[in-house]
């Protein structure tokens, strides 16, 4: 008992000085200015996301203690920037500022919105409704540039990707990346990679390959010039976009081992619209390759990345849905073809009906009144196979049902059968005998016979010698050959047997043979190894069938049914 108490005593007084130290680290933390805060943060963002946070926290804690408004945005912002699916920072953010005159933060609270509903939700309408926000009811307020090109950059983006706008973002790009080219300060070096890579990828699109490859090669020599967490970033970009690059090159090879090498970090990155271009390309890589059967998991990946948006696929990805169409109706998968049918036929409709700009290439790309026909057709294979799988469902059920009774059957069959053989061993306990026949002893002249009470004495008592010996297991015995074995004329062997035995010869011999095997079989462990063929030789037979049918006529039991459980109960008792 003291000694639990000292052991409570001891991890009190541990817990006790870890809140006393967490206190301290907090005072003092809280002691910090707001540009030590901030210092802390920056230090700690790419490397210790919990201390980044508290720093944040207690930044924001200091404005909340010193009701300073623009403080108390700044630190709801640097909290959003650590976890930026969190948009009711900026919620909040919008909310503080609502009836400021200068809204400096709220239209980078709307820009940053926008991001957020374009890269994580991939929602096209809410992106350019919040940007249109920003742009019309703040950006003309406050003096802006960098804010006007970011939202210039974005939008262009938008166009880019889901209107197939790009001859024209091109000029976009271009402008932007004049203006972030010229400057010094790190976050417009970063914007400029970002550019430069828009502007990659933008020529791959055009199938301009060496214009891509040298806004490619541009970017990735200056973030190599760059040693921090952004520009390493922006390196493994540069590489996918080579690789993306590569195919449009027909470099098959290499763009699967640069996209390859890539897509890991882009995994952890979660970038979701770079992971469904990394499948998608590795998928048409493999295709072009002629390695259709790899090809296929990574359209899949595709599909089912496609399927974690909330917007309408890039224009580019709808290929997919044909991909696997394709090889679902070639593997005469209909369920499958017509899921993906259906998943094609969907997209374009939206397309078809949400943006009119793209209406001419879908056109162009796809015979929709063909489609429509292949759907029909599919679903009219899709009935006929529907009856055909209902009837042989059908036809299941009833091969079950009747495999049911055999089973069933089987089962009742055997428990017969066990009961049988333990009620042939209680009766195998006690010496065995033929069935019930007349003693020598009681022979009298009763029978209405003309034989001689002395010749039919005899007859018993050869038979019992007969018996005692073991001779009715001699093979190809009858009546006549065993009358001539017990000197006797066949009329009187047949009389006795019939009259003192109560059967008739055959009856008499297989009574004897089978009495003779069931003891047998259970003290002899080697002849329980032999065949029933070589069983049946054993006891005189002349073949397996005629021993089996003796056995169970008498039994009711088969002979390989005995040995099985005799064999098993010589394992248990061992």
């Amino acid at each position: 008992m003291y000694k639990a108490l000292r052991v409570f005593i001891f991890i009190k007084t541990i817990l006790f000085c870890s809140f006393l130290n967490a206190q301290i680290h907090n005072d003092s933390t809280l002691n910090k200015s707001f540009s030590e805060l901030q210092q802390m943060y920056d230090n700690n963002k790419h490397t210790d996301s919990i201390k980044a946070k508290q720093s944040a926290k207690i930044y924001l804690k200091k404005a909340k203690l010193k009701l300073d408004t623009h403080k108390i945005i700044h630190g709801l912002d640097m909290l959003y920037d650590l976890k930026k699916n969190k948009p009711e920072y900026l919620d909040s953010i919008i909310l503080i500022e609502k009836n400021k005159v200068q809204s400096n933060y709220t239209a980078y609270a709307y820009f940053k919105k926008a991001q957020y509903f374009l890269y994580k939700k991939r929602d096209i309408k809410k992106t350019l409704g919040f940007l249109d926000i920003a742009r019309k009811k703040y950006l003309k307020k406050i003096d802006t540039t960098d804010l006007s090109f970011r939202m210039l950059y974005m939008t262009a983006i938008i166009k880019n990707e889901h209107l197939n706008e790009k001859e024209e973002t091109i000029a976009v790009f271009k402008k932007c990346e004049s203006y972030y080219g010229k400057q010094t300060k790190y976050k417009y070096r970063l914007r400029h990679l970002h550019v430069l890579h828009a502007l990659a990828e933008t020529y791959i699109s055009l199938e301009k390959p060496d214009s891509s490859s040298f806004y490619s090669t541009k970017g990735y020599t200056i973030a190599s010039q760059g040693s921090n967490y952004y520009f390493k970033q922006m390196r493994i970009y540069f590489t996918l976009c080579e690789g993306f690059n590569q195919y449009h090159k027909q470099n098959y090879r290499a763009a699967i081992d640069s996209i390859s090498k890539a897509l890991p970090t882009i995994i952890d990155f979660e970038d979701t619209s770079n992971i469904i271009d990394s499948y998608y390309y590795l998928g048409k890589s493999n295709f072009d390759l002629n390695k259709r059967e790899k090809s296929i998991p990574f359209f899949i990946k595709t599909d089912s990345v496609l399927e974690t948006l909330n917007s309408i696929p890039q224009y580019k990805h709808i290929k997919t849905y044909e991909y696997l169409k394709n090889y679902y109706k070639d593997l005469n998968d209909l369920e499958n073809q017509n899921k993906y049918l259906d998943k094609l036929n969907t997209v374009l409709n939206k397309y078809l009906g949400d943006q009119a700009s793209i209406q001419k290439k879908i056109n162009q790309d796809y015979d929709i009144p063909l489609l429509l026909k292949e759907k029909e057709e599919l679903i009219n294979k899709l009935n006929t196979h529907n009856s055909k799988y209902f009837y042989g469902i059908v036809a299941l059920l009833v091969l079950l049902l009747v495999c049911g009774g055999l089973i069933y059957h089987q089962h009742r069959k055997k428990k017969v059968y066990r009961l049988r053989f333990e009620k042939l061993m209680t009766e195998s306990k006690s010496p065995i005998h033929p069935n019930p026949s007349k003693s020598i002893k009681s022979i009298s002249k009763t029978d209405g016979s003309q034989i001689p009470e002395k010749h039919i004495l005899d007859i018993l008592q050869k038979l019992e010698g007969f018996e005692k010996n073991h001779d009715y297991l001699s093979p190809g015995l009858n009546s006549q050959t065993v009358a001539n074995q017990l000197e006797t004329n066949l009329k009187y062997f047949s009389f006795v047997i019939n009259h003192y035995k109560n059967k008739n010869f055959t009856q008499y011999i297989n009574e004897l043979r089978i009495n003779y095997a069931i003891k047998e079989l259970q003290v002899n462990s080697k002849l329980r190894k032999y065949t029933i063929k070589a069983i049946a030789y054993e006891l005189g037979y002349n073949n397996a069938e005629t021993f089996s049918n003796a056995f169970y006529k008498q039994v009711k039991i088969k002979p390989s049914f005995y040995i099985k459980e005799l064999i098993k109960k010589n394992k248990i008792k061992f």
